[in-house]
């Protein structure tokens, strides 16, 4: 009876603080366990798998790898630097692209100083976004004036 009440207790502890950990830390154990998945699918030219090109492919395969890689000895992303998170991410996001054909539509995130500061942060855009910046930047670039309303005197 004793060992009932002590298993009982040690499970509801261990729900609790489940409960409370943060939503957006993820665990490399569930990672991994989809990666393999998607691995195996890829290898099996299963959908949504199945029509992509054999460069396609393998770029999957290596990228998959070297976060895996960079997984490794990891219990969960806290244990990542800033900028491993945020290539681990990416590389998830563009798997997650690859399975969609939607590549315009995955999240990029770049770390940006923040001005005045020595502190960086996070921007997220899709790669899109980021398409059309770079190809607006190089617009004006290209027009020869920074100013569009300004006129040659």
């Amino acid at each position: 009876m004793k060992t009932g009440a002590f298993l009982l207790s040690l499970l509801l502890a261990s729900t609790a603080a489940f409960a409370s950990a943060d939503r957006s830390v993820l665990l490399i154990d569930d990672i991994r366990t989809q990666q393999a998945e998607i691995r195996d699918d890829v290898e099996a030219r299963k959908a949504p798998y199945d029509d992509l090109s054999a460069s396609d492919r393998n770029e999957l395969l290596q990228k998959q790898s070297r976060m895996l890689h960079m997984l490794e000895g990891k219990q969960s992303t806290n244990d990542l630097n800033e900028q491993q998170r945020t290539e681990v991410f990416n590389t998830l996001e563009w798997i997650a692209s690859v399975a969609n054909n939607s590549a315009d539509e995955r999240m990029v995130c770049e770390r940006r100083p923040v001005l005045g500061s020595n502190r960086k942060e996070r921007v997220c855009k899709t790669a899109a976004q980021w398409r059309q910046e770079r190809d607006a930047a190089r617009d004006i670039m290209d027009s020869g004036s920074i100013c569009a309303d300004c006129r040659n005197e």
